[in-house]
């Protein structure tokens, strides 16, 4: 069994080592595989505008004790990208089955972010086979959205001209604290990344997390859960953790003092330990 660690490529290069596997759910899928094969397999689901590159910090601290699959969602990355009004979270999780299939994992660790939480709950619920242990960082069960801020936030990332848009403007809007990041080569890669990506593609994702509510199936979750909440997290406020406590009782929950919703930015070394001690 080989069990040499696969390289881990700089941000620069990122992109020239990621695969692509068509799925039969009609889309050719961009993942990133390093780590030690022959190792217990992860597979890392990215949040909302985000891509595999996400993952890079907590890959270098756990590559030596897991085989990784760090995938990019429909819409995002180099993953392919079609006009659709919504990306469900179903769709997403579906995405994810076949991706299993087609790279030959029949189950895995899985630890996702924000966004990616509620598809890796989706994945978990309705193919509980799959998920063998479940990290969510930043999550919720569903948003708590008024009519009127989905409309807003909606025609606000249809407005959005990301191949032109300016990097403070990139900034502003999805990485206001660059500074807070532990991998300093992660802004400038996650800017060039972004502008791959298109207004109306994002406000389909968004779309797909807002018309999702999963209260009613984590009872059918059978992966024991951790979940990881920073206290400075302003999207997925405390109002959102009280709210899973009611509904994941069982789940382990860790709150990161100081930390806001960017956890794998900044604080992949808890994340790393975290997976270490729960995965393992």
């Amino acid at each position: 069994m080989n069990t040499a660690t696969m390289m881990l490529p700089t941000h620069e290069t990122w992109h020239d080592y990621t695969k692509s596997v068509q799925l039969p759910t009609g889309i050719r899928m961009s993942y990133m595989e390093c780590g030690t094969p022959g190792k217990k397999t992860l597979l890392l689901i990215h949040g909302h505008s985000d891509s595999s590159r996400i993952w890079r910090q907590l890959i270098s601290l756990v590559e030596e004790d897991f085989h990784i699959y760090a995938v990019d969602l429909r819409g995002f990355g180099q993953s392919d990208k079609p006009v659709q009004y919504v990306y469900s979270m179903t769709q997403h999780a579906e995405d994810i089955v076949a991706f299993m299939d087609a790279v030959g994992i029949q189950s895995a660790c899985v630890a996702a972010h924000s966004m990616g939480t509620m598809i890796a709950q989706t994945l978990a619920f309705s193919a509980p086979k799959r998920v063998e242990k479940l990290i969510l960082a930043a999550t919720m069960t569903h948003m708590h959205e008024t009519p009127a801020a989905v409309k807003e936030l909606t025609e606000m990332f249809e407005s959005f001209d990301m191949q032109n848009m300016a990097k403070e403007d990139l900034q502003k809007n999805f990485l206001p604290f660059p500074e807070n990041c532990a991998d300093p080569g992660f802004p400038e890669a996650f800017f060039s990344t972004l502008r791959l990506l298109s207004g109306a593609g994002l406000a389909a994702a968004w779309r797909g997390m807002s018309v999702t509510d999963n209260r009613n199936f984590f009872q059918f979750i059978e992966a024991p859960v951790t979940i990881l909440w920073g206290t400075e997290d302003a999207i997925f406020t405390k109002e959102y953790q009280d709210e899973l406590r009611e509904y994941l009782p069982d789940a382990d929950f860790i709150t990161l003092e100081g930390v806001a919703h960017e956890i794998p930015n900044e604080a992949a070394d808890v994340l790393a330990d975290t997976a270490k001690k729960f995965f393992l």
